[in-house]
This record gives structure tokens, sequence and C-alpha cells, in this order.
């Protein structure tokens, strides 16, 4: 997982990548209201003039990728498609 964070990272325009789980949580996000809005879905990408947010839902934890509005989703994407 540690390589998939570092990959996103590397990503131009993406701001911030957090590993949010029940034991590392973030200090403006609860993570219990993030997992129950990912309960039926794998992603969720919420685009606005000023940037992006992107959820992935991996198992017991939830990536939280922060980025500029001009960020490349289909790098993203495959990043993210590359995970089992």
């Amino acid at each position: 997982m540690q390589d998939t964070v570092e990959a996103l990272r590397n990503i131009p325009h993406v701001n911030d990548v957090h590993v949010l789980s029940e034991e590392h949580e973030h200090p403006e996000i609860e993570f219990k209201s993030i997992q129950e809005m990912m309960l039926n879905r794998k992603r969720l990408s919420l685009i606005g003039k000023n940037g992006c947010a992107i959820f992935f839902s991996n198992k017991s934890s939830i990536l939280m990728i922060e980025s500029d509005a001009n960020v490349n989703l289909g790098a993203i994407d495959l990043i993210l498609d590359s995970i089992k």
C-alpha cells in the first residue's frame, strides 16, 4: 500500500494522500462518516473548480487523494485500478 501512496503523491497536481482508518484518523475528517458514505462504492470522486477529492475504499481503509483542479484523473485511476 505504501508504494501506491507514494506513486499517487508523485502525480503532478496531487497535493496530499491520506490513508484513513479507525487507527489513523484525520484531524478534520471522521472515518466513520466517510465509511458510511462509501458502503456501496469502491471509489468516489468529488470534483470542483478549485480542486478534487477522490476516496478509494480498500479493505478496512480508505485512501483520500486531494488535488488541484487540473490533475490528471486518468493517471490516478490507473494507479487505483492496480490495487488488488
